[in-house]
């Protein structure tokens, strides 16, 4: 095809015995690639490469390099070839990028009220961020989102565990710049209680750069989905009402919008069989997930439940 024939004329094997053979070119061409993004990963590779060639800047390039090879071989009578080795690697690659495993983070909301707590009170913004009414942190969170400036400051000590915290979250964004956004997606948050819980995340996200507002539009953006975990039984007779109220938020509501109208929650069993034992946890999961469903299809929201079942660390 043209687009294979681009590729073979783009590789760096000049060989006037290899001009015949285009697919061979452009696979050198392709190795050339994947090359130098592995040095430029760290990775350690095998096999020198014939010519040196810019890397990929993400997996879905990759990906296309491999579809116009597969396409080219459709149309030339090579779909033989295409069924077992290509076709494999080409799954391979729409799954797990050039990051394997996509990895969830996940924090109890205990541990972020603290951080908000030390980050507010540093910044002179309220003294007593735990003190606040839910109404009050509600508003305090939202105005927050809206400033252009951080509260944490680089010339201010905090303790070792908002730099740890923070540290996290900074890690998340270079993760997810260096491997790909797939790398990471989630933030799971345990012992959700409250639309504050989940609001105290988007606002950490932009104290790491994965929360942005565009100085033009206003329109905001965060990188990581942020999804509840609903487990003990006083925490699932509130959960739709607590996502009823987050979604409810004209700014939370246009964050999903971009999610493709997808919020997950997480619904747990471990806490809720501790609280009310077998028969009352899976009458309570069975009846939050009810609620839910009701919530979501009154916002026009998707829902995705994640069942938490539990198991060894």
């Amino acid at each position: 095809s043209p687009a294979l024939q681009a590729m073979a004329e783009a590789s760096p094997d000049n060989s006037p015995h290899r001009t015949d053979e285009p697919y061979r070119r452009a696979l050198i061409s392709v190795y050339a690639r994947l090359a130098a993004t592995a040095r430029k990963l760290g990775i350690t590779i095998q096999r020198k490469e014939v010519g040196v060639l810019e890397p990929y800047a993400n997996s879905e390039e990759f990906s296309q390099d491999l579809d116009i090879i597969a396409a080219s071989l459709m149309a030339n009578h090579g779909a033989a070839l295409i069924r077992k080795r290509l076709h494999a690697l080409q799954r391979a690659v729409q799954i797990f990028g050039f990051h394997l495993a996509t990895l969830d983070m996940r924090q109890s909301s205990d541990v972020h009220e603290q951080v908000l707590s030390e980050l507010f009170k540093a910044a002179n913004v309220v003294k007593d961020y735990a003190s606040l009414s839910e109404e009050e942190k509600i508003s305090l969170l939202l105005s927050q989102l809206q400033q252009p400036r951080l509260l944490y400051s680089p010339y201010t000590s905090y303790s070792d565990l908002t730099q740890s915290e923070l540290t996290i979250l900074q890690m998340a964004r270079t993760i997810r710049k260096q491997f790909g956004s797939k790398a990471i997606r989630n933030y799971i948050i345990s012992h959700t209680e409250s639309v504050s819980d989940l609001l105290e995340v988007f606002l950490l996200q932009k104290e790491a750069g994965l929360f942005c507002t565009d100085a033009q539009s206003g329109k905001q953006e965060a990188e990581l989905m942020v999804i509840p975990l609903f487990e003990t039984i006083p925490d699932l007779r509130v959960a739709a009402d607590i996502m009823d109220g987050l979604l409810s938020i004209p700014e939370i509501r246009a964050l999903v919008r971009q999610q493709d109208e997808l919020q997950e929650v997480m619904l747990g069993y471990s806490d809720s069989n501790k609280d009310g034992g077998f028969l009352t946890s899976n009458w309570e999961l069975y009846k939050a997930e009810i609620e839910l469903v009701k919530v979501f299809s009154k916002h026009q929201v998707k829902l995705r439940l994640f069942h938490g079942r539990g198991g060894t660390v």
